[in-house]
């Protein structure tokens, strides 16, 4: 494996565990288990150790969610329209049959009284995504485009929340009918 190759396989194999067992449920060995790789490996891309993975890992999964939210944003003809769309790709995303994983972001939140690092790369993932909201409900005419975007982070996030619990789609599935209903967004 060339070694962009090894870190990004490090990096999914360390996102996929935290969003099963959380930060603190996930030993190294069973993250270069997972990845198929050396101890060596893990240091030499991430020096300051699991926490430096972690960190990682989170920025690359709000980055995968992100291009998601510009995917259902971009063809939408209305704010509402791009949250339902959302929803609808959330919850393909979230395969039938498969375990669904907390979001990338709570996986690592728990963890932040311990670990201030992965708070941060937490909240700049979030920050990242509600400004990509803005963005979309500013370019589709939103009156509101600041607090329409943290309406709908939190309702995604509660959505997400729900689906971990029931370990179904239904509450993205129920949260997009809404926003085509016209949930006011």
């Amino acid at each position: 494996m060339v070694t962009s190759e090894n870190r990004n396989a490090l990096i999914r194999a360390a996102a996929l565990l935290f969003r099963q067992r959380g930060y603190h449920g996930v030993a190294l060995a069973e993250i270069l288990k997972a990845a198929d790789l050396p101890k060596g490996s893990l240091y030499y891309h991430f020096p300051g150790g699991k926490r430096d993975l972690a960190t990682q890992a989170t920025l690359a999964a709000g980055r995968t969610v992100e291009k998601i939210v510009n995917r259902a944003f971009g063809d939408a003809d209305s704010f509402g329209a791009g949250a339902a769309a959302f929803c609808d790709e959330i919850a393909d995303f979230l395969q039938p049959g498969k375990m669904i994983e907390a979001c990338p972001v709570a996986s690592v939140l728990q963890a932040s009284t311990s670990e201030p690092e992965l708070r941060e790369a937490a909240r700049q993932v979030l920050k990242s995504w509600g400004e990509c909201l803005v963005m979309h409900a500013a370019r589709l005419g939103h009156p509101t485009p600041h607090d329409v975007a943290d309406l709908v982070l939190m309702q995604m996030e509660g959505a997400w929340l729900l689906a971990v619990a029931e370990q179904n789609a239904r509450p993205f599935e129920r949260l997009a009918q809404l926003y085509r209903a016209g949930l006011r967004v």
